[in-house]
């Protein structure tokens, strides 16, 4: 972590003080404006750390009251932490509150009269998300699951044709984009599929069974507070043969697996483990494609967010390996992906939705290799995703 005096040191002191410093003039810069402040403020560092007292952190050198007082540790501990999307979201924040003199480089950047939303809201499109697979009709084979963001219906693409829309079932009615985190796992242990998701509005960790056809009335598994955690998987990474629940603790970064008991509850908070630390909250869309590099162990793929590398945690039987990259840079134009043995080689491989922000995309699959890799992608459904 570098340490530097900045050139000009950020005034931002929301939060110890109960009105705003200055008047209020602008709401909202575009990026560009954000990439000009950032470049006299830390010199286009958005990982860098001040060397003064308070310290300052990242691109747009936020100190950590205003941090977390704008709620930026919902992204991660320290802004230089977080992302540069992050940043400059918890940035606009103090923007609207405090005025464009918050920063003292703001001056020629256009700053205090830009007013442009650098992340708009992208329109309702037609498109999938919260994907995730496993096999809910009782063929044998790793089905591809998602919920569509028009209806909020979840739909099932069977296998081998999983992007074929002409083949999709619905497995379940409006409403499904009240839930987040899907992910899927035989937790009760009768052979079939189950999918583990949270809902938005109470923070409940929900159980659908699956029935070899679809998916019986859900089961709460998880009490409030799922809401805290992000980038939920399923799989064994105990090595007793039962598959557990795990995800990454917002506030901490920390990775924490609860146990199944395979009847299809899991422990509770009290009998979690640890199975990473801290820094957790920089990767993104954490999945388990099962056994990746033939060990007869679950393993875990996940996005980097700052380099849009792709990496494999491989399972040991008592938790996670180092991670070993697997895909170079360009992951972070990978919307969302879920993991299984789509091929039916015994291999997880990935399915992946590759979109522009607020446009569907089109599905690839990326077959394992075997040893950990993946293989070239092929096209298996066109835009829609």
């Amino acid at each position: 972590m570098t340490a530097f005096t900045p050139r000009r040191v950020v005034v931002a002191l929301a939060g110890l003080l109960t009105v705003p410093l200055l008047s209020t003039t602008a709401s909202a810069a575009s990026v560009s404006t954000w990439d000009k402040v950032a470049h006299c403020e830390s010199h286009d560092d958005w990982t860098i750390v001040s060397n003064t007292t308070p310290a300052y952190y990242g691109g747009l050198q936020i100190n950590l009251a205003n941090w977390r007082y704008y709620g930026g540790t919902a992204y991660a501990a320290y802004p230089n932490q977080a992302t540069k999307k992050e940043q400059i979201l918890i940035a606009e924040k103090i923007l609207a509150d405090q005025g464009a003199g918050a920063w003292t480089c703001s001056p020629g950047t256009g700053l205090a009269t830009d007013h442009a939303d650098p992340y708009p809201d992208p329109p309702t499109d037609p498109g999938m998300t919260n994907l995730t697979a496993g096999d809910f009709n009782g063929d044998g084979k790793a089905d591809l699951v998602g919920v569509e963001v028009s209806t909020g219906k979840l739909w099932l693409y069977p296998n081998p044709n999983i992007g074929a829309a002409s083949s999709r079932v619905e497995i379940g009615s409006g409403g499904w984009n009240g839930m987040a985190n899907l992910a899927a796992g035989d937790l009760d242990q009768d052979g079939k599929d189950d999918i583990v998701g949270t809902e938005k509005s109470s923070g409940k960790l929900f159980l659908y069974k699956g029935t070899g056809s679809g998916l019986a009335s859900r089961t709460e598994i998880g009490s409030g507070g799922w809401n805290g955690m992000s980038n939920i998987f399923v799989g064994d990474f105990n090595g007793d043969g039962i598959d557990d629940v795990g995800g990454n603790e917002i506030d901490t970064g920390k990775l924490y697996l609860y146990k199944g008991k395979g009847d299809g509850t899991i422990s509770g908070a009290s009998g979690r483990v640890e199975i990473g630390s801290g820094g957790w909250n920089g990767v993104d869309k954490v999945v388990s494609p099962g056994d990746m590099n033939k060990d007869g162990k679950d393993d875990l793929v996940a996005t980097e967010k700052s380099t849009g590398k792709l990496y494999l945690y491989k399972g040991t039987g008592s938790g996670l390996s180092s991670r070993t990259e697997i895909g170079s840079g360009g992951w972070n134009g990978i919307s969302g992906y879920a993991g299984a043995d789509f091929s039916g080689d015994g291999v997880g491989d990935l399915a992946a939705v590759e979109s522009d922000p607020g446009e569907t995309g089109k599905l690839y699959l990326y077959k394992g290799t075997g040893s950990g890799g993946l293989n070239s992608r092929t096209e298996v459904g066109s835009g829609g995703w």
